[in-house]
């Protein structure tokens, strides 16, 4: 069976993104091991993760958020809001078998003698689960992902309440886990671990890096309920990010051989007329004299930088930039500028308008940083990072992590629950109002009837956007 695990998961990687490729490392055939390990489930399911966080829901979502537009075939039709339940089934089924299932697979076929590496599956579950019901609200949880272990494939459905608590129970067991000191690991992280691993002096580095992405998960999600009970999610929200510090971004990192290609690259190769950047953003970026232009837009056709309207199709204007689109760039998905934002927020819904200013500069500043490999000019820096606990607003904040997190589905998440930017329906398909969610994917509704919570409406909220 645990050989099987592997050899089914890892071509559902590539089927489920269209688009995706194996990073650095993946070339020695781990569709064949002699032994399955939790190494090379591990390995697996970060690649799962990657095609998830940075494939097309991270382009849905874009879109719906005018970061992006799509200009031909399918990318043009979500920018019009044609949006159906066939037409994310890949998306789905890559989270639940490539994301959800190797992590159980780790927690339950090796976590007796391998601790550490369960606390690491648990974060990455609790990341495919947070990604599933954020987008389609109520989902499977917890008997998600166990056909290949006890055989159920017909998962119940649980209310997105119930899976944000399974969630946060997640993150608090991976970070015990991770921290624990009398557990058995056969297995050392090292290089099956894509993420961290590969880029850390040791296990020890690697965990702590880990352990920091789990509590800033915590932290976000969180934050997500600030609509449901604004003064006690900025509590938690404070409470987790006390335990963070910059030990790292959790990213999705490519490698630098042709089939290692970052998922933006290959987009852009397979599929060069589909999606441009959006107007709205670009033009939000030039207004500010924004340094980030240059890295988050290509040069379009007329030499300089451009944004697409929705419907317009306009395949003369900017791509992706080389920040997030060149063939090795890593792309974020969790991240330390998060963190700080989140900070920012929920300070301010706290009643602690210093506090939340103080944490709203470091977060731009900081992205700026990252993004350009430069700090930001004096006057950029007057004009935007330079708020007091008298001038900082959410407008503010929620308008500069827009721009910070270009290309997240967490950006479509904000701004479902602030309503900023403000963003204006499709106005070329006489538009009243944005998505709102995905419709429940058609296989569920096939192949797990009997469980299934149905939602056709793209305009219906989840439960937290209530």
């Amino acid at each position: 069976m645990k050989k099987t695990i592997i050899i089914l998961s890892l071509p559902f990687v590539l089927l489920a993104s269209g688009c995706s490729k194996f990073v650095e490392g993946y070339d020695k055939d781990p569709n064949n091991p002699s032994v399955a390990t939790p190494q090379l489930v591990l390995s697996a399911a970060e690649l799962g993760l990657y095609s998830s966080y940075t494939g097309q829901l991270s382009r849905t979502a874009g879109m719906l958020t005018q970061q992006l537009d799509g200009t031909a075939s399918q990318q043009l039709a979500v920018t019009k809001y044609s949006i159906f339940e066939g037409d994310n089934v890949n998306d789905w089924n890559n989270i639940y078998n490539n994301v959800i299932q190797p992590a159980n697979d780790i927690i339950i076929n090796y976590g007796a003698n391998n601790v550490h590496y369960v606390g690491v599956a648990k974060v990455i579950k609790a990341m495919g689960l947070g990604l599933a019901t954020d987008i389609w609200g109520d989902v499977p949880a917890t008997e998600a992902g166990m056909g290949l272990i006890d055989g159920n494939v017909t998962p119940k459905f649980e209310t997105q309440q119930a899976v944000y608590t399974y969630i946060q129970t997640l993150l608090d067991e991976a970070i015990t886990a991770m921290n624990s000191t009398t557990g058995e690991n056969l297995y050392t992280l090292g290089a099956d671990d894509y993420i961290f691993g590969q880029n850390s002096a040791d296990e020890a580095a690697a965990l702590a890096k880990w352990t920091n992405t789990a509590w800033i998960l915590k932290a976000r999600f969180a934050n997500h309920l600030s609509k449901k009970d604004a003064q006690g999610s900025a509590t938690e929200a404070l409470a987790d990010l006390s335990h963070v510090t910059d030990l790292g971004d959790a990213n999705a990192n490519y490698g630098s051989k042709t089939n290692e290609q970052n998922q933006w690259a290959a987009f852009a190769t397979a599929r060069a007329n589909d999606l441009r950047d959006g107007a709205f953003f670009i033009d939000m970026l030039k207004a500010n004299a924004d340094p980030r232009l240059p890295f988050y837009a290509a040069v379009d056709a007329n030499g300089g930088y451009s944004g697409s309207i929705p419907s317009s199709e306009n395949t003369d204007a900017s791509y992706v930039g080389p920040y997030l689109a060149s063939s090795t760039s890593s792309v974020p998905m969790v991240t330390y500028v998060e963190a700080l934002f989140i900070k920012a927020e929920a300070n301010l819904r706290a009643g602690n308008a210093a506090a939340a200013a103080t944490a709203y500069n470091e977060a731009v500043t900081a992205s700026v940083t990252k993004v350009t490999g430069a700090a930001p000019s004096a006057a950029f820096t007057l004009a935007y990072a330079s708020e007091t606990a008298l001038t900082i607003t959410q407008t503010k904040i929620m308008t500069q992590k827009y721009l910070a997190l270009f290309t997240q589905v967490e950006v479509w998440s904000d701004w479902r629950r602030t309503n900023i930017p403000g963003l204006t329906p499709n106005v070329a398909e006489q538009a009243t109002a944005i998505p709102r969610r995905l419709p429940t994917v058609q296989d569920e509704k096939r192949y797990n009837a009997a469980n299934v919570i149905i939602v056709t409406d793209i305009y219906e909220p989840v439960w937290w956007d209530k």
